[in-house]
Formats: C-alpha cells, sequence, structure tokens
C-alpha cells in the first residue's frame, strides 16, 4: 500500500502523540489582559493563505483529504469554524496542518492569542 506524503506525516503525529493527547480548548484560553494588535487583515488571512488553504479552500486544486465543510477562504467561514480551528492548530494544538510545512510555534501562539480575543477583523475597536 503506497501512502502520500501528508497520510504519512499524519500518522507520524498522531503515533507520536498517542497515549499524551491534551488538547486545549478555545473556551480555555484567554486574551492578554491588554488585548491583541492582530487582526483578519494583519495576520488572520496571510495564515489561512500560507498554512490552510492549500486544502482548505473552495479553489484547492488538492484538498487531500480535507472535507468540503472546511473552507477557510473569508472571515465568515474562518469564525464560523474558530473552535475547530483552535483545537487543531493554535497554540501547542498541531494536529493541522498535517506537514511539512507547518507554522511555526511563534504563529500558532497568535492564531491561539487572535482566536481568544475574539478573532477580530479588522484594528477597527467597532469591529468583531
Amino acid at each position: 500500500m503506497k501512502l502520500g506524503a501528508w497520510t504519512v506525516a499524519a500518522l507520524t503525529a498522531l503515533t507520536a502523540t498517542a497515549g499524551c493527547v491534551s488538547w486545549m480548548e478555545l473556551d480555555d484560553a484567554s486574551c492578554p489582559p491588554e488585548g491583541t494588535a492582530l487582526d483578519y487583515e494583519s495576520f488572520g488571512a496571510a495564515f489561512f493563505a500560507t498554512y490552510c488553504n492549500n486544502c482548505h479552500s473552495a479553489k484547492a486544486d488538492e484538498r487531500r483529504g480535507a472535507p468540503v465543510a472546511y473552507v477557510f477562504d473569508s472571515y465568515e467561514q474562518v469564525l464560523a469554524l474558530e473552535e475547530r480551528i483552535f483545537l487543531r492548530a493554535a497554540g501547542d494544538n498541531v494536529t493541522m496542518p498535517p506537514g511539512p510545512d507547518d507554522p511555526p510555534e511563534d504563529a500558532r501562539d497568535k492564531l491561539a492569542e487572535w482566536l481568544a480575543c475574539g478573532a477580530p477583523r479588522s484594528s477597527d475597536a467597532s469591529e468583531p
């Protein structure tokens, strides 16, 4: 049986974490007291374009098993799936993407902060 690179990476990650998996959920995360300077325009859109939309875009040529319901092409689509995104890719949650070009730790930490602070759309405080 021939396995694709993403399948091997996912199986490796699952095997490496078997028995010691503990995920942090969005409800358990806290926004820094001073809030965040991160917003969708300056951080989120680029994060998803770089690390997620190769598979999670409606325009993706090869979704590599990504469910069709998980599309991150717009702010609204990301916001609708924010809890799932946090659980799979933010902070110490590292099951997505399945490699090999995973986000660095600081990018995952920024994703966690942005989501924990309510995933602001822009730096305009009046917009969620």
